[in-house]
């Protein structure tokens, strides 16, 4: 009877989390400055290395990244009917336990029912790009030093940008739900809960820089992490940026995206601090 006591889902740990960043523009920009020349690698040749004042920094960016994490944890209890073969000895003929006697047949073994109480917990941790919903290289930020934030104006007071976040936080949640909901063979439900421990929005400070080699007229772009100080492997500027900032009340008031999301219906989504019942008793179709 998979399902049976199960009533609602608890959605916590709602946030806006930013990094905290060891950079900053100014040691960003003296960083770039002194790998401006090595950053040409290949495209400059032995006889044709430039020079230090040969190359231009013609742009330059501050943005954040972002991450979802979404962390699901599931707990079931239950009881069961099991019976149990038990062997025994080949000069045994019949066990007496309880008060119930038990004849040996000829396997030397004997039946004994039982009703096993049973426990079992799963977890689901995903962690997806917020930007187009794939995963990254993202768990070596989880333990670097953070601060809540309440809107995405604190972040962009200075000028910074923030890519375009295209991964829904109600996707996400439901495909974490569905993940943790486990078939069950029981006799007896006795407790089924299911519950969204963080649902956490992080964001990356990101550098961008372009250098542009006048006299060969090339150019190459260079990023680095502020969150990690560290240059990237793989560097790019902005290409879509978010175009209204939010605030993190906007960002998961989201309650009626993810109604009836789970196959049978019947659940209520409890959302933080505000519980929102929806469409508890689902119509048969």
């Amino acid at each position: 009877m998979p399902g049976e006591g199960l009533s609602n889902i608890q959605i916590d740990g709602e946030k806006m989390l930013a990094i905290d960043d060891v950079l900053g523009m100014e040691k960003a920009r003296s960083m770039a400055n002194d790998i401006k020349v090595k950053a040409f690698g290949m495209l400059a040749g032995l006889l044709s290395r430039p020079k230090h004042e040969d190359i231009d920094v013609v742009y330059e960016e501050k943005r954040y990244d972002a991450f979802w994490r979404v962390l699901g944890l599931s707990r079931f209890e239950y009881k069961r009917r099991k019976s149990y073969k038990v062997p025994v000895e080949p000069m045994v003929t019949d066990v007496e336990i309880l008060g119930t006697n038990f004849q040996i047949t000829g396997q030397k073994a004997f039946d004994i029912s039982g009703i096993e109480r049973c426990i079992e917990e799963y977890k689901e941790d995903e962690i997806v790009n917020a930007q187009n919903g794939q995963p990254g290289d993202f768990l070596k930020y989880l333990g670097l030093a953070n601060k809540q934030i309440n809107s995405t104006d604190e972040l962009t007071k200075d000028g910074a940008l923030i890519v375009e976040l295209e991964a829904k936080p109600a996707f996400l949640v439901r495909k974490v739900v569905n993940a943790l909901i486990k078939p069950i063979q029981a006799d007896q439900i006795i407790d089924e809960q299911i519950g969204i421990k963080e649902l956490a929005l992080y964001f990356i400070p990101v550098y961008t820089f372009e250098f542009h080699w006048k006299t060969k007229d090339k150019r190459v772009t260079v990023s680095f992490d502020g969150a990690t100080g560290e240059q990237r492997k793989e560097a790019n500027k902005i290409t879509s940026k978010l175009r209204k900032s939010f605030t993190n009340a906007e960002l998961f008031e989201f309650g009626k995206e993810v109604a009836n999301f789970v196959p049978g219906g019947g659940l209520a989504m409890m959302m933080g601090k505000k519980a929102v019942e929806i469409y508890k008793d689902r119509k048969a179709e």
